[in-house]
């Protein structure tokens, strides 16, 4: 191999490596939870909003009136309630739709294991 096809070389694995590393980072902002959601997760209205979204998930298709188990009023007004609801909804969405996988010791429900 030549000087100048080692040089090419490196330089497109040290380009490679820089466009990695942004997405590496980017891709660990969503997986790690910040002080503040964990707080927020704790909440009454976190709480209230994560049960009635599950309730929502759980009885899809099992309401003939297609009236939502949610708290419009505070859905609307409340972010702690709204993240919540969002959360219950699409977790125990997919355990009703059998989307958690196997071995997944992960519980529906907010701060148990």
């Amino acid at each position: 191999m030549g000087r100048e096809a080692y040089h090419r070389l490196r330089a497109a694995i040290v380009v490679r490596n820089l466009m990695f590393l942004p997405a590496l980072l980017l891709a660990g902002c969503g997986l790690f939870q910040s002080d503040a959601e964990r707080a927020m997760q704790k909440t009454p209205n976190y709480r209230a909003g994560y049960d009635d979204g599950c309730a929502a998930a759980s009885t899809m298709g099992a309401n003939p009136r297609g009236q939502p188990y949610r708290d419009d009023a505070l859905y609307e007004s409340d972010q702690a309630y709204r993240a919540g609801w969002s959360s219950g909804f699409a977790t125990c969405r997919n355990q009703t739709m059998g989307g958690s996988l196997p071995g997944n010791s992960l519980s529906p429900i907010p701060g148990q294991h």
